[in-house]
């Protein structure tokens, strides 16, 4: 009996406090725009964020796959705390294999920071970021020095 009154218990008590703990995963992106490893046949008008819960974007970023940096225009705002977050693109990107948009969040509930990116490309040819990524070869040779016999004190005779 004392099982049947424990159970009913908990079916019946809200589910709230657990929504309400929060985690890394909570603090990252539900939704980008573009989206994550994304190819889009056009460039894109705008970079965009969608939270689960309310955050203080602290940094928007937008870099080629060189890495550098293309100003979007993003500022810092202290007051603005909000779940979606939209920066129009008005110009032309400059070319790139690929574009990186880095972030950072903090929530004000517990001052957690979270760094996150996506990546995405457009246009004819293009390729998902992670692809690119996945066949780049490195050009570096390696140089082994030459050091003879591995067997030091063995008598050979």
């Amino acid at each position: 009996m004392l099982r049947i009154i424990l159970f009913s218990v908990l079916l019946a008590a809200p589910a709230a406090p657990a929504l309400a703990q929060h985690s890394h995963g909570v603090l990252t992106p539900g939704v980008t725009f573009p989206p994550d490893d994304s190819v889009l046949s056009d460039p894109p008008r705008m970079v965009t964020m969608s939270f689960r819960v309310d955050v203080r974007l602290l940094k928007l970023a937008l870099y080629t796959s060189n890495e550098e940096w293309i100003n979007i225009g993003f500022i810092y705002d202290p007051e603005r705390v909000g779940q979606s977050f939209v920066y129009p693109i008005p110009f032309e990107l400059p070319p790139a294999d690929y574009y990186i948009a880095r972030w950072s969040v903090t929530d004000d509930q517990r001052q957690r920071l979270l760094n996150g990116e996506f990546k995405f490309a457009f246009g004819d040819g293009a390729i998902p970021p992670s692809e690119f990524i996945d066949n780049l070869v490195s050009e570096l040779e390696e140089a082994l020095p030459d050091t003879g016999a591995y067997r030091i004190g063995i008598d050979r005779q």
